[in-house]
């Protein structure tokens, strides 16, 4: 386990893992926040993780509250600082608490779309990335057979109560939103246990510590396959 207390950490993480600790991240760690929309385009977010990890240099430790998302981070690299990374694809299981419990959810539906307060916080566009302007094309039953045909794949949304805020206004917005796309509405539970190692500087075999000069590569994450 690596003292944090004696390291100047610079933290950068995505609006949706932001929003589950804002309240409990170190006080001595510089963050930036990135939001969640660059998930949209891989390259967009990869550039923006470059440029800010470049901007890091000066610190004694880069932690990413990102996981492989899409292979947004794959390539990026610091050269005279090393960085740390939960080994997980995406959000969801670092959410979810451990790789292991989203191959489990992901057996029982793959199908599965999953959403958090900072997912609802986008209501129009939180599935479908540009829904709002895509919407405005198209007459009533044209939507809907292309909302259709864009979530034919999906048949459950998700809701993941982590405990870390009151969610009844979220869990009826989360309803609401399976109902109009026409996909089962479930509520599962989440856990903070990987977010809890990533703060406090548990960084077992879950996470990966990335030499200063070395790339992230895709084969750093691959022993976590969803098969």
């Amino acid at each position: 386990m690596i003292d944090i207390k004696k390291r100047k950490i610079k933290f950068i993480v995505c609006d949706v893992l932001y929003d589950e600790i804002k309240d409990k991240i170190p006080s001595n760690w510089t963050v930036v926040n990135f939001e969640k929309r660059l998930h949209n385009n891989s390259k967009d977010l990869m550039g923006k993780l470059q440029d800010e990890i470049e901007k890091s240099q000066k610190f004694g430790l880069i932690v990413l509250g990102y996981a492989l998302c899409g292979k947004s981070v794959e390539g990026l690299v610091s050269q005279k600082v090393d960085m740390i990374i939960p080994k997980c694809d995406d959000c969801i299981s670092i959410l979810l608490g451990s790789v292991d419990e989203y191959k489990k959810q992901f057996k029982t539906e793959p199908g599965t779309y999953y959403v958090t307060r900072e997912f609802l916080g986008e209501v129009d566009d939180f599935i479908i990335a540009g829904f709002s302007d895509i919407k405005s094309k198209y007459d009533e039953a044209t939507w809907k057979w292309v909302v259709g045909e864009m979530l034919k794949n999906y048949k459950r949304l998700a809701f993941i109560n982590t405990g870390n805020y009151e969610v009844s206004e979220f869990r009826k917005k989360a309803i609401s939103k399976a109902k109009e796309l026409n996909l089962r509405f479930e509520e599962i539970k989440g856990s903070n246990r990987l977010l809890e190692n990533l703060l406090s500087g548990s960084w077992n075999e879950e996470f990966i510590h990335v030499k200063a000069g070395m790339k992230i590569t895709m084969g750093m994450f691959m022993s976590y396959d969803c098969d």
